[in-house]
């Protein structure tokens, strides 16, 4: 095979499928980290359930009446015809809800800046309302600057307060105090909450007391509240908030309702205010004239001694009171009009209310100043919440809609003035022509007939302001919120911590994290794996695996006797190289590494050694001519050796040196001196000479050789053997000896590479237990690192 293909044999091998199984298998042999994992964060989740507060959520559902959607709260058509709309915006209200300035009224209102709790042994406990044997009422909210925390100790009504500044006072119920600049009152608290049957409202106990200007606490409520519509189609408002104290959490809410209703229900009765302020003012001038008319009358007739008029009179009042009467009714009507225009000219600049119409039958008038009023005090509202008003397109809006309205009425009042003086006049005409026929009347009965016609009208009028302002005072007491509350505020109970979430969270953390560690260090780890890891990424046939070993007492580890579990492994891998002959007897084995360390001194000493218990003649070729290692294991020192032989120098049975307890089985043919130029002795002729030689002299060859990923010797020494076995040390030589292999291969058609995985065992990550040698009885010791 060449090396093209050997190199998309790799490729495919590499983008095979992830071994779940194995991995499983792998990943159990840890066992024990799972569980100390796993008990830890058990541990660390029980710690912090018991050590933090719970956190409880109370919720509550709103409908508001939107113009948009249709709602109404209300479908009284009479409070429609007195002029009663609160249509709305949802959007706007749910703004106005999450608004500062009306969570701000909520923290006011129940003292919200000021928490207390009780330290416990494992945490402080939140305390709020009818906890409390004592009520603190802060009187100078406004002016507080910095937060300030005191502890106040109650004993059979008596009270110490502990502070920053004064240290320990003793305080008195009702009795005003000025520390830490607060200025406070206590008093008993009458609904506190007894919690035993035989607890009294007296108790002893230590609290502890944070006070904190308004803004803070505000905007800490304030991020607390969540406001949000049910659906699109509907116009029901939700509103959630959650908070350490189940009971505060729900007061919080339902205070924030009341608060937004009564809000919303003063804006509505600013209209019916100003038109009855309106009413009363002429019902005053009104009632000044006619009194004035009705003494009048009674000087007329004292004067001139009347008590009756002739019935010509009587016919002509009768006429004359039908002119009257429409002439009454046409003056209020011009008198309505002419006020409306010097209310609407006297505040052109600054837009206010407009008073409702009462009394004008025009309907594009009333829809005018109907509209006005709602975009005016919508605009007011929005004007009034701080955190809106400076960003919201809609205000802006407003303005100018409110400015353009009030040119329409302006331009409608005039139109009407005009055709109310154009009535006026008409009806003076008619006036006129009466009056002439009244002048055949005797003067004084005429004139008393004149005085009485001015006081029907001023009665008129002032009966007409009378019952338009019963009808305001009516619709005053009728207006009714723009709200409904669907869903009172009510606790939910405590939504954090969740102790089954948080159980469940450490159990799985516990086992994410030793995973998470195993697959970061294999993602990171670039060393031989075990034996499956190189039979995917490369060609190589793997003969065998040597393991590690703990302690060692020789560098030959099989003899005659030897059972260790090594022993057997090497006489494994004698069996293994046998078959690789394919009938033929492989006679010269080359063995060489990629790197230094990888212990391919040690595996050519012991599978020689190996050889010549089978009464084979065996020698150990050591041409490592650059850091030979054979020789210092086996404690022999000699100058003379393969360097003297291919420099020419000496014969072989003068260098060759025995290995004992071998029976003179086994010998060893060292390096001798280093030479200058190793590789170009061991490419020279005098190694086609010795090896020559050595064919003939022993059964077996063992060919040790420097690693083949460093220098060249290794390849130049291939064509004298008949395979080579590079020696791979699991945990220890890098993943780059993959592509080295498979180029090696494809280089070496003739002398077959094979592979010998080495100290397995020694990395316990690739530990898989080593049953089958145990089951014979042998030592299941390791390697010791520097041994192998």
């Amino acid at each position: 095979m060449n090396e093209y293909e050997i190199q998309n044999s790799v490729l495919s091998k590499e983008n095979q499928d992830f071994d779940v199984k194995r991995w499983l298998f792998r990943t159990l042999r840890f066992w024990y980290w799972f569980v100390l994992s796993v008990v830890a964060c058990l541990f660390a989740a029980w710690l912090y359930l018991h050590y933090t507060n719970p956190v409880y959520q109370a919720v509550a559902s709103v409908m508001i009446k939107d113009e948009k959607k249709g709602a109404d709260i209300s479908d009284n058509t009479i409070l429609k015809d007195l002029g009663i709309n609160g249509s709305k915006l949802v959007e706007n209200e749910i703004e106005i809800l999450k608004s500062y300035d009306l969570m701000e009224s909520v923290v006011r209102k129940q003292q919200l800046f000021v928490q207390f709790w009780a330290e416990g042994r494992l945490r402080d406990v939140p305390l709020f309302g009818k906890d409390l044997p004592f009520l603190l009422e802060v009187l100078n909210a406004d002016s507080l600057i910095a937060s300030c925390t005191w502890i106040l100790a109650y004993d059979a009504g008596r009270m110490k307060l502990t502070t920053g500044s004064a240290g320990v006072k003793e305080v008195k119920y009702g009795e005003i105090y000025f520390f830490d600049g607060v200025r406070f009152q206590l008093f008993p608290n009458d609904d506190r909450r007894v919690t035993h049957p035989g607890d009294s409202v007296i108790r002893t106990g230590i609290y502890n007391a944070l006070i904190m200007p308004v803004p803070a606490a505000t905007g800490g409520y304030v991020g607390k509240l969540n406001v949000g519509v049910v659906s699109k189609q509907a116009s029901v408002v939700s509103l959630a908030i959650v908070d350490p104290h189940r009971e505060k959490a729900v007061k919080i809410l339902s205070t924030l309702i009341d608060i937004y209703n009564r809000q919303g229900l003063d804006d509505k009765n600013k209209v019916t205010s100003n038109t009855i302020d309106f009413l009363n003012e002429r019902l005053k001038s009104v009632s000044f004239d006619l009194q004035n008319v009705e003494g009048q009358v009674q000087r007329f007739k004292t004067d001139h001694q009347i008590t009756d008029i002739s019935t010509d009179s009587k016919l002509y009042l009768d006429i004359a009171r039908d002119i009257d009467m429409q002439k009454a009714q046409a003056q209020t009507q011009f008198n309505i009009v002419s006020s409306l225009e010097r209310d609407l000219l006297l505040h052109q600049d600054s837009p206010t209310l407009v008073p409702s119409t009462l009394g004008l039958q025009d309907v594009s008038l009333a829809s005018l100043v109907e509209k006005h009023n709602s975009l005016f005090l919508e605009k007011e509202r929005i004007e009034k919440n701080k955190e809106i008003a400076s960003e919201n397109p809609r205000l802006i809006e407003l303005g100018q809609q409110v400015q353009e309205i009030r040119r329409k009425l302006l331009s409608n009042v005039r139109s009407l003035k005009d055709a109310f003086e154009i009535a006026l006049n008409d009806i003076s005409r008619k006036d006129a022509t009466l009056s002439g026929r009244i002048r055949n009347v005797p003067q004084l009965e005429r004139s008393l007939l004149e005085i009485q016609r001015n006081r029907n009208v001023q009665e008129q009028l002032y009966a007409f302001l009378l019952q338009k302002r019963e009808e305001a005072a009516v619709t005053l007491a009728s207006n009714i919120p723009d709200s409904r509350t669907i869903v009172k505020a009510r606790g939910l109970g405590q939504v954090s911590p969740k102790s089954k979430n948080i159980w469940s969270l450490a159990f799985v953390i516990g086992l994410l994290i030793p995973m998470v560690i195993m697959l970061i260090a294999n993602f990171f780890n670039d060393k031989v794996g075990d034996a499956e890891e190189i039979e995917q990424k490369t060609r190589v046939p793997l003969l065998g695996s040597i393991s590690h070993i703990k302690s060692i007492q020789s560098p030959i580890v099989i003899k005659h006797k030897a059972k260790s579990a090594v022993a057997e492994q090497f006489r494994a891998l004698r069996t293994s190289i046998g078959f690789t002959g394919k009938g033929k007897e492989v006679k010269k084995i080359l063995i060489t590494s990629a790197q230094p360390g990888d212990g391919k001194s040690f595996i050519s000493i012991n599978l020689a050694a190996s050889f010549a218990l089978l009464g084979k003649k065996t020698v150990v070729v050591e041409l490592d001519l650059r850091k030979p290692h054979i020789g210092k294991y086996l404690n022999i020192t000699s100058s003379n050796g393969v360097s003297s032989l291919l420099s020419g120098k000496g014969n072989l049975k003068d260098v060759l040196i025995e290995i004992p307890d071998f029976e003179k089985q086994l010998f060893l043919l060292p390096a001798g001196y280093l030479p200058p130029n190793p590789a170009e002795l061991v490419s020279g002729d005098q190694m086609r000479k010795l090896m020559v030689e050595l064919e003939k002299e022993f059964d077996c060859i063992v060919i040790d050789t420097p690693p083949f990923g460093l220098v060249t010797d290794a390849v130049l020494l291939q064509r004298y053997a008949d395979i080579t076995l590079v020696v791979l040390r699991q945990g220890y030589t890098r993943k780059g000896v993959f592509e080295q292999l498979n180029q090696l291969a494809a280089q070496s058609a003739d002398s077959p590479v094979y592979a010998l995985l080495n100290g397995i065992g020694w990395k316990r990550r690739y530990q898989y237990g080593y049953g089958s040698y145990n089951a014979y009885g042998y030592g299941s010791g390791y390697f010791d690192e520097k041994d192998a």
